[in-house]
């Protein structure tokens, strides 16, 4: 009964959007011709038709479609041939006068073979396949690459963030615990790449930031992973790296039920390195919001049990878990699937990092590095990851379909941050006092996002479409009770380096809330129509967008002193207290002005055209314009000149893609794009907040940014999974967003502040990627050179003044955008045999030093340096539909490092005893952070 209803509900919500009137055609034979294994459309195709000894051809338009009109009643006969694909066989049938439209839909098979893929084609979900994949990229009217659902089960990696750095041209940024967090397509930074859930955009957790953190979605509940890397008109125009497209799983064509089950652990917790818990049952809110701004909250009000209970785990245990259920009904009209997963994963790091003065020295050399603190840290992260969603489509008749896709996703991020900084080095001397301040920091990330979107698809007649979305995202991320308690450990240490004295006072306890919320209703319409103009099928296409986001942001922080009494290892007996009563009031918070309320209108709208101009030549062209108005209002004082502001502005993207089948498995493509990428929306507002080194504020003049995009690129699909994929791209991009370390009032007042560069930017570059297979023997491999450069001022502190005094002067300096890396590569040997039921793959991943920080002074920017990573992964299947896997992360040990392009022998005296052996003579190291080797190990289950 309940299915009924749904099922009633949901035709009757499908009538109240459209209504069609259709006229008919009497005795007419039409349809579509797909793929087989990817349902792809096969424009270009030949269809025959043989009635009465008459033969008829009709060519397969650009949407798959095909019609034969005005055919006589009796028997007839079809057969459909394609380059590249088995001829169909001979479909037979009836037709008579009472027949008003026959509809018959044919799938073609790909004419190539591929031994290793014999198994994996041979059960699941023949759309989750290398070979499925390869077919989309043949076919796609863009340049893109993919990762098959097939090629990422196989993979080390968990989340989509990790799964990333294994696609061409793309590397990740990692979180504190060694985690990939964010993607770097082709040297551009997040800032430049959009993230899309099956074409939809949605918006970003992010307190400050549009770009959407990729570690949240698990890897498993994706159907493939496109990253597209050149936009056509019908996309949004803001991406200038890539767009990130999460295609999730979709309903199958039989029933289809898998699960998975692992356990596992991180060696970083071992040999008496304990993971940091502690009990996150803090404030869920702040004393502000519970009583009011005008409360003056006092000590009584916190909860300190995350500081307070010791709960260290000794090897605490991984695991993760899946769940996907899928069929038809109703004579396969009805697909429903649901899909689960659920991660929970202990990760850390051992970090050391030096920081440095505001101003540099002149001597040795002019702006020579000088250092005012030491950070040593150990980062103890347990990642709660949960994610469902479902699809459910339903053919209402063979013109119109309809489709509702939920997706939600949540992950708890509890973080243990033990922190000891060193001020002023104390490196000097071999007898000396040291100052050190030691803190413990518990946070709780809570990350949640929501999207719901309603699709439709409607045949007006032959040669019309319309396609339709509503949407509803929203995307929130809480930060309940930050709490670190610091204390300043004065220690008096003799020439043997022994501690003679240790004064500990000047504690300080703070209570941290941040809550922010992202939300966006949206509507998507496209109105496609194909004709055939002098015999040859063209698409025209138009239609547009308009979106409606509310953004919020709540931040609010205590802090409370422990005035003159000495820290003797009790917590409980210090009596903290504001330093003024007035200090524990929302009203004169430091942080309202962290606080804003964001609305953003971004309408767009577009005409494209798609075409063969020569019989192997496709062009698609067009325009599109996209409109944004944001305004925002911050808590600050009246008298802050921008505690309010407004955004208006129009973009005119043009853009032409052109695709040439040099044989049916060659192509040659080319193409030009314009693009944007908006400021973030904390970044346009006049925020201060602390971040893990120095202090962030925002910038109310950022201009957004533009670009001019060129690519070209050469193809080969020889059968299976097999690829050859070679090109090259270039960027000019206008306005670049950069950020830049600024002088506050003293040595160690340093600021990171979002500016436009005041030149514009290049980058340009090179990819290749091949993929192969010597019967149960595949190697892949990728490799991207990849150059960017900018020129932005630069201060230079040199004895230039009268009688060689040291001044400040400016200089232009060349540098790369931030997060470029020279070379990016990727090397995998894969090893499939249906035989022996085995699949096992070891992994490489290259990323090339690259730009991690930029100064404000001349030749002191950080770089990270190379970094290289091993990973094993396999897959033994022990029964028809039970298998064993494994997954090992980083198995050589590898450590994130950054260093300063400055001689260490020059400022050896204070680097004696910090961050170890400096092994790069010209260069030193300031950072390093060690995460050690993850292991998982479970069970999948596929029927």
């Amino acid at each position: 009964m309940k299915h009924s209803y749904f099922l009633n509900r949901l035709l009757l919500f499908s009538s109240l959007i459209f209504l069609f009137a259709f006229s008919s055609v009497a005795q007419t034979i039409k349809g579509k011709v797909d793929d087989y294994k990817t349902g792809e459309p096969l424009a270009g195709a030949t269809v025959h038709l043989t009635q009465q000894g008459v033969n008829k051809t009709a060519p397969v338009n650009l949407n798959g479609a095909y019609a034969f009109k005005n055919v006589h009643s009796g028997s007839y006969q079809i057969q459909v041939n394609y380059i590249g694909y088995k001829s169909s066989q001979v479909y037979e049938g009836n037709i008579n006068s009472t027949d008003e439209i026959k509809i018959i839909n044919i799938d073609l098979q790909d004419a190539s073979t591929q031994v290793a893929e014999v198994k994996i084609t041979g059960q699941g979900n023949n759309k989750e396949t290398d070979r499925a994949a390869r077919g989309i990229e043949k076919n796609a009217v863009m340049i893109e690459n993919i990762l098959s659902a097939n090629t990422i089960q196989l993979l080390p990696d968990v989340t989509v963030a990790n799964a990333l750095q294994r696609v061409s041209g793309v590397s990740i940024l990692r979180s504190p615990s060694g985690e990939g967090r964010y993607a770097i397509i082709r040297g551009m930074e997040q800032r430049y790449n959009s993230t899309l859930v099956n074409g939809i955009k949605i918006p970003s957790p992010d307190p400050a930031y549009r770009f959407v953190p990729m570690d949240i979605f698990p890897s498993e509940m994706l159907e493939r992973l496109e990253i597209i890397k050149a936009l056509t008109p019908n996309m949004e125009g803001d991406a200038i790296g890539g767009v990130m497209n999460l295609v999730m799983k979709s309903a199958p064509n039989h029933f289809v039920l898998s699960a998975n089950i692992s356990g596992g652990f991180s060696s970083l917790f071992s040999k008496g390195r304990l993971f940091n818990a502690f009990d996150p049952s803090s404030a869920r809110q702040s004393p502000a919001t519970i009583h009011g701004n005008s409360y003056g909250a006092t000590y009584a009000d916190f909860n300190n049990k995350a500081l307070t209970s010791d709960q260290s785990l000794n090897n605490p245990l991984s695991s993760t878990a899946g769940l996907t259920i899928g069929d038809r009904f109703l004579n396969n009209k009805l697909g429903v699937i649901v899909s689960a997963s659920y991660q929970n994963i202990y990760r850390g790091s051992n970090s050391k990092r030096l920081i440095p003065n505001a101003q540099p020295d002149y001597q040795p050399l002019p702006n020579s590095p000088q250092f005012s603190d030491s950070f040593d840290r150990t980062y103890s992260t347990q990642t709660q990851r949960l994610g469902i969603h479902n699809k459910i489509d339903y053919a209402i008749d063979d013109k119109n379909k309809i489709s509702l896709y939920n997706l939600y996703i949540h992950q708890n991020e509890f973080e243990s941050r033990l922190s000891s900084d060193t001020l002023g080095l104390g490196l000097n001397s071999t007898n000396f006092s040291k100052q050190i301040t030691l803190s413990n920091r518990s946070t709780l990330t809570q990350q949640t996002i929501y999207n719901s979107t309603l699709h439709g698809e409607h045949f007006l007649g032959d040669e019309w479409k319309l396609t339709w979305d509503g949407v509803y995202s929203r995307a929130t991320r809480n930060m309940p009770d930050r709490t670190e308690f610091s204390y300043d450990a004065n220690k008096a240490i003799n020439s043997t380096g022994v501690v003679t004295n240790e004064y500990d006072n000047n504690t300080a306890l703070t209570h941290h809330w941040e809550n922010n919320k992202d939300q966006d209703i949206s509507g998507y319409a496209n109105l496609i129509y194909t004709p055939k103009i002098a015999g040859k099928p063209v698409e025209f296409s138009t239609g547009g967008l308009f979106r409606h986001k509310i953004r919020d942001a709540y931040y609010m922080e205590y802090t409370l002193k422990g005035g003159s009494t000495l820290y003797n290892n009790n917590f409980n007996s210090i009596p903290f207290t504001m330093s003024l009563p007035i200090d524990g009031t929302g009203n004169s918070n430091p942080g309202l002005s962290n606080n804003y309320h964001i609305t953003e209108n971004d309408n767009a709208e577009y005409l494209q055209a798609r075409f063969d101009l020569l019989p192997k030549l496709q062009v698609l062209g067009g325009v599109r314009i996209e409109n944004t108005n944001l305004s925002y209002l911050t808590q600050s004082p009246i008298t802050v000149s921008a505690r309010s502001g407004k955004y208006i502005y129009t973009d005119v993207l043009p853009s032409i893609h052109l695709k040439y089948a040099l044989t049916d498995n060659q192509n040659i493509r080319a193409s030009y794009f314009a693009s944007i990428s908006r400021p973030g929306f904390g970044e346009q507002v006049p925020y201060q907040i602390d971040g893990e080194y120095y202090k962030e504020i925002g910038n109310q003049n950022l201009k957004h940014i533009t670009a001019d995009n060129y690519d070209v690129r050469y193809e080969f699909f020889p059968g299976g999974a097999d690829q050859l994929l070679l090109g090259s791209f270039y960027k000019k991009i206008y306005n670049p967003i950069e950020y830049y370390v600024v002088r506050g009032s003293g040595p160690s007042d340093l600021f990171i502040q979002p500016q436009n560069a005041p030149g514009n930017a290049t980058n340009y570059g090179f990819e290749a990627l091949a993929t192969k297979f010597f019967g149960i023997i595949g190697f892949s491999a990728n490799y991207t050179y990849t150059h960017s450069r900018v020129t932005t001022p630069k201060l230079l502190y040199a004895p230039t003044g009268a009688n060689g005094q040291p001044m400040n002067s400016i200089i232009n300096e060349t540098r790369p955008l931030q997060g470029q890396a020279n070379n990016v590569g990727n090397a995998s040997v894969l090893f499939k045999s249906a035989n022996l039921g085995l699949d096992m793959q070891l992994a490489f991943v290259y990323t090339g030093e690259r730009l991690a920080q930029v100064s404000a002074y001349a030749n002191l920017d950080f770089y990270q340096h190379a970094y290289n990573q091993l990973d094993f992964s396999f897959e033994k299947t022990l029964t028809k539909h039970l298998s064993f896997y494994g997954k090992i992360n980083n198995l050589t040990n590898a450590a994130a490092k950054i260093y300063l392009k400055y001689p260490h022998d020059k400022i050896k005296s204070q680097l004696q005893e910090f961050l170890g052996k400096q092994d790069i003579a010209a260069q030193t190291l300031v950072q390093s952070d060690y995460y050690k080797t993850l292991f998982l190990g479970g069970f999948r289950y596929k029927f």
